[in-house]
Parts: C-alpha cells; structure tokens; sequence
C-alpha cells in the first residue's frame, strides 16, 4: 500500500473508532468528552491534576476545566489542592460519582477487551507496534 493510502486508511480507521466511542456514549446517554475525564480518572483513587487529565484525554487545560466544573455541579468529580503544589487542582471521583457513571464505564471497558479479544494475541501485538511506530515518526516530523 502506497504511503498515501496507508495515512488515508489510518485517517479513516482513527476516525471509525472516535465514531464508535461517541455512538456507545450516546446508547448510554452520557456525554463522550465526559465519559473520557470519568475513565481518565476511574482507576486513580486519589486522583489526578488537570494537566494529567489533558493529557490523558488530549483535550485542553480550558475544555478539561469545564467538563470538571460541569461533573463537580452534578458531585460526580470533586477538587481539592494538590499535596507538593497547594495551587494545583487535584480531581477525584466521588462515591456518588462512581456509582453514577459504574455502568458507562464497565460496560466500555467489557466492550474494549471484547474488541482486543477479536484481534488475537499475535495482531494485537503487531497493532500496537505499528501504532506505537506511527505515532512516534509522526511526532517526530512534526518535531522537525
């Protein structure tokens, strides 16, 4: 496959998975950048700053900022000022929160290891060293 082909079939593979994800959020009538912060910060008890969150979610410091506000107004996230740096705002889950969102969040992680279990062993692997190569010359030559 010519390197034009190959951008174009990653482009639309990209965009076919993000469509995806915005179609299972919508089956479960939860807003999709939310559902990204509530995973973000699923497996993180004492949870993470907002830098971590835009970077785990590859959203910005000012839309991280509103989906966090939005989630604190419904108690599901709440702030506090981070131990090393008392300036820096730290976003945990709340109980209520995790109940809240236990059902959007289980069921998308079952449908994710449903979806690597259908690749197999051997591709799975292979999908993460291409993606992982891609990634990093594309970084890269934006570098450049």
């Amino acid at each position: 496959m010519l390197s034009e082909e190959f951008s174009k079939e990653m482009w639309d593979c990209w965009r076919d998975v993000s469509v995806a994800y915005g179609t299972f959020a919508k089956k479960m009538g939860v807003d999709t950048s939310e559902l990204y912060v509530v995973d973000a910060l699923w497996d993180e008890p004492e949870g993470l700053s907002q830098r971590s969150i835009c970077e785990a979610c590859d959203m910005g410091k000012q839309t991280i900022g509103a989906i966090c506000k939005r989630l604190a107004a419904r108690d599901v996230v709440v702030a506090h000022a981070g131990q090393a740096d008392k300036r820096e705002r730290i976003m945990a889950l709340t109980d209520e929160g995790r109940e809240q969102w236990r059902l959007p969040v289980e069921s998308m992680r079952e449908l994710e290891m449903k979806a690597a279990g259908a690749i197999g062993v051997e591709e799975g692997e292979l999908f993460i060293r291409v993606i992982k190569q891609y990634a990093k010359t594309f970084q890269e030559e934006v570098q450049r």
